[in-house]
């Protein structure tokens, strides 16, 4: 009896929460995304950016991090 009412109430929570609010992320939260522009620093009047190795949160969006691997340097403006 008990095993029945758990998967009852485990399907109407599911249904009321819905598949993405139940904790499935797509694409994989983790899984890795284009280089995003990150930080930067300044030499010689010119301002660098950092462009880092980016991945996917749980909504979707494509961040980075400054502990991610830098992708490659850019040319940004001046400081």
């Amino acid at each position: 009896m008990t095993r029945i009412l758990t998967r009852v109430g485990d399907t109407l929570l599911g249904a009321v929460l819905g598949r993405e609010e139940a904790g499935a992320c797509v694409p994989e939260n983790g899984q890795k995304c284009s280089c995003v522009a990150s930080n930067g620093y300044c030499s010689s009047g010119t301002y660098f950016r950092y462009y880092r190795q980016g991945y996917y949160n749980c909504y979707g969006s494509c961040v980075t991090s400054t502990s991610r691997p830098v992708c490659y340097v850019q040319k940004a403006g001046v400081c």
